[in-house]
């Protein structure tokens, strides 16, 4: 479309330049002479003999100009009075960024959808695809116009978490697709027929196994004490460091200089195996399948046909993570932040008193700094894996009916969540000097501890947000 514009906009301009040329240098005319034989043209108004070929071309190609400036002109009219029939008929959402992303978006929105293009359009919500300078750029320069207004950032190099207005959301593709492969593959099972130990490897690391990694790390919980060990054949050096209470989380994270191929048994052995190397990557699958007896690999799947067609398809499963990551609801106010903001609405109303309606729901939600906004993110996140362990279990999901042992499990392992979450984000057990809980500050609290040197009162606390938790449909 940008092309088939571009090239109309030559044409228009094209009889003036050639048409120019040939009064003045060839015929020699005078300019502002010849600029105004060349204007008649485009009205078809210039009937004299033409004095050399290029003049010609100009005389025959300048009405060709008019109907492309006019079809130009009543192009643009009709893509500006469409989207501001459907900014007025409510729900509409702007979308910028490169064409083929846009594209992706636009076709999920219908007739909600305004393609952005290159200028600012009114819009109740936006979508920005393009790269992480040319959105800021995008959102500093309209931040005006944005105001009271959701705009939704592609971004991967910022934790998600780390802007604090409420009306400027960040998603990380990497992150989405991280969390929806845990939910999607049974690693519960995986875990339970393991022999105490279960091991994931991942070849490849880079921005999708740092959020697959920290997604598995709070997701992959189903036992006190439990062993998972993931394995890492890529560069996490900088991951480790940066994550300085890592070594608290009892699942350890086993990094492995050498290459993949120099360890063949254990990706024979390993629970599972997930490819996540982007480049090359069907020329190292095949060598895997070639090398392995392996019933199953895992791939996260760039977007081009080449895996469908390799030697062994069969033994490969394969996760388009791309595509599941640009799923429109989970951009826009997906289940997950849905339920997070219930949670955090529902301890507004037990410890405050507040009322459950929308309105409040997210004024509460604004109300909080983005770590405690995340740490509900957290929460609810892990509770659909809660409910996957229970129903797998035959428990069913009414707290009432759990048994002393059933609820101080769940307990527990809320309280593992709860202690990682904060590990992950470089906090350590310590006691504040204003003899508070936490200081985030220092980033210390109390409550970083084992779940058996927790008082009656705070063991309470975890059971209750259970049954809380098991409220929240």
């Amino acid at each position: 479309m940008k092309l088939t514009v571009r090239l109309l906009k030559l044409l228009t301009i094209f009889p003036m330049v050639i048409g120019t040329i040939g009064f003045v240098a060839l015929a020699g005319q005078p300019f502002l002479d010849s600029v105004f034989n060349c204007l008649i043209m485009y009205v078809m108004n210039y009937s004299d003999t033409p004095p050399n070929v290029l003049v010609e071309i100009a005389r025959w190609t300048a009405p060709l100009a008019t109907a492309g400036g006019i079809v130009i002109l009543f192009s643009s009219l009709h893509e500006q009075m469409r989207n501001l029939w459907r900014y007025f008929c409510g729900g509409s959402v702007a979308v910028y960024g490169p064409e083929n992303d846009k594209d992706i978006i636009l076709r999920q929105l219908g007739k909600h959808g305004i393609n952005g293009q290159d200028k600012f359009v009114k819009a109740e919500k936006y979508i920005l695809l393009g790269n992480e300078p040319d959105n800021f750029k995008f959102y500093c320069d309209n931040k005006d116009k944005l105001a009271g207004k959701k705009v939704y950032v592609r971004c991967s190099s910022l934790p998600v978490q780390s802007l604090s207005s409420p009306d400027l959301k960040l998603f990380c593709p990497e992150e989405i697709a991280a969390r929806l492969f845990w939910r999607k593959y049974d690693v519960y099972s995986l875990w339970k027929n393991s022999d105490g130990i279960l091991k994931i490897v991942m070849i490849g690391f880079g921005k999708l196994g740092e959020e697959l990694l920290l997604s598995g790390l709070q997701s992959n919980l189903f036992a006190c004490g439990q062993k998972i060990e993931y394995h890492i054949f890529g560069d996490c050096s900088a991951f480790i460091a940066t994550h300085t209470s890592l070594y608290k989380i009892s699942d350890p994270v086993i990094p492995h200089d050498r290459p993949w191929y120099e360890d063949i048994e254990l990706m024979e052995n390993a629970d599972m195996v997930i490819v996540l190397q982007q480049q090359e990557q069907s020329g190292l699958i095949q060598k895997l399948l070639s090398t392995t007896l392996r019933k199953l690999v895992y791939v996260f799947s760039g977007e081009g046909p080449e895996l469908e067609l390799l030697d062994h398809r069969e033994r490969l499963e394969l996760f388009p993570w791309q595509a599941e990551a640009s799923k429109l609801k989970l951009l826009l106010e997906d289940t997950l932040y849905l339920r997070a903001k219930r949670i955090n609405l529902r301890y507004a109303h037990i410890y405050n008193g507040t009322e459950e309606d929308p309105e409040n729901m997210e004024k509460e939600w604004n109300s909080l700094d983005t770590f405690t906004r995340y740490s509900n993110i957290s929460a609810a996140d892990y509770h659909e894996i809660r409910l996957k362990i229970l129903e797998a279990e035959g428990i069913g999901d009414d707290p009432k009916k759990f048994s002393v042992e059933t609820m101080e499990r769940l307990a527990e392992l809320e309280h593992i969540r709860w202690c990682r979450y904060h590990y992950l984000n470089n906090w350590s057990y310590g006691k504040p000097e204003n003899g508070k809980s936490k200081d985030p500050k220092r980033r210390i609290h109390t409550l970083l501890c084992d779940y058996s040197e927790l008082s009656e009162e705070e063991k309470e606390k975890d059971r209750e947000n259970i049954r809380i938790l098991l409220s929240i449909k």
